[in-house]
């Protein structure tokens, strides 16, 4: 006896995506967005872009004296 045909499955959600371009810092962002429109996840990361925006002061040269 022949089983019955099995229902379509629908076809997986494909993930919302959107490029944001940072141009202070001439960096494009790759944000991943829930349906609700909400971000997900973004290529850098937020902390990643932070870090960018403040990066640290340099070392200060070996022979300067700071002991005074």
């Amino acid at each position: 006896m022949p089983s019955a045909p099995r229902p379509a499955l629908p076809p997986p959600a494909a993930p919302s995506t959107q490029l944001r371009i940072e141009a202070s810092l001439q960096l494009v962002v790759l944000e991943f967005r829930e349906p609700d429109g909400e971000m997900r996840q973004s290529i850098p990361t937020p902390r990643e872009i932070d870090a960018y925006r403040n990066p640290p002061l340099p070392a200060p040269p070996a022979d300067l004296d700071l002991s005074r």
